[in-house]
């Protein structure tokens, strides 16, 4: 019978294997929920809930003592203190989206996490909010690192980075891009290729082979890229001829 289990570190590797050496397939994130497939040694298969996404996650980052999270961290990461004191040494910090729970303590600024620490209120917002411009949030990365399976403020690949951006506006996403491309996103756009910028926008996901980005502007597009190993804004019409078939698909939200 499958068991539910929540992340309790700042976020958990997502592995390919049930080998700490295996390659990083994804990042759960602080506050998240996984469900047990079946048990490896330290390590269980899992099925993480918010995207359906399955791998291999370290028996010791979680909890079977579910906290249903009241709010969301809105920065790339926000620092965990002790007490209610910017001074204070940093217990930990927790990146963009992660879940928590309040206890309904207030004093300097700082919010009380449920089950200790404290945490800058500004940094957070209710877990139900939606961002309104999913390139606004996509422009919070640039010149972040590029990380293979990366999906916190350590490091992106380009599929994390649009289903952040998209988790943020309230739409839910798989993890992949081929997976994100085959998905129901929004509604499907005609588009020119060769590329012209007539009837793109702002926030237009983009998909191409085996790569997804989000258009910044009409003519330049936000993306997470291993041609340059960081997050940045590059022209469409020159990014596109690095991928074999150019632009695949559009989607707006």
């Amino acid at each position: 019978m499958a068991k539910k289990f929540q992340v309790v570190t700042r976020s958990a590797p997502f592995l390919a294997e049930p080998d700490p050496h295996a390659g990083l397939a994804s990042e759960i994130l602080y506050g998240e929920i996984v469900e047990t497939i079946s048990h490896s040694g330290e390590f269980i298969k899992a099925r993480n809930l918010s995207d359906n996404y399955e791998g291999f996650i370290a028996k010791d980052s979680i909890s079977d003592e579910i906290i249903e999270p009241t709010h969301k961290i809105i920065r790339l990461h926000s620092f965990v203190y002790p007490e209610p004191d910017y001074k204070a040494m940093s217990l930990t910090y927790l990146s963009f989206l992660s879940g928590l729970t309040l206890s309904g303590e207030r004093e300097n600024g700082f919010a009380e996490i449920e089950g200790g620490g404290w945490i800058w209120e500004d940094d957070l917002a209710p877990i139900n909010h939606k961002a309104p411009n999913i390139a606004q949030t996509a422009e919070m990365f640039l010149g972040l690192p590029y990380l293979w399976g990366g999906k916190t403020s350590r490091g992106l690949d380009c599929s994390g980075l649009v289903q952040l951006c998209l988790q943020h506006n309230g739409i839910s996403c798989p993890r992949d891009s081929g997976d994100q491309r085959k998905a129901a996103i929004g509604k499907k756009i005609d588009f020119n290729d060769p590329y012209t910028p007539d009837n793109l926008q702002s926030g237009d996901i983009v998909f191409l082979k085996g790569h997804v980005g989000i258009m910044k502007s009409e003519t330049e597009i936000i993306n997470a890229t291993a041609r340059t190993m960081d997050i940045r804004v590059e022209r469409l019409s020159e990014m596109s001829e690095n991928y074999e078939d150019g632009i695949l698909t559009v989607r707006r939200i």
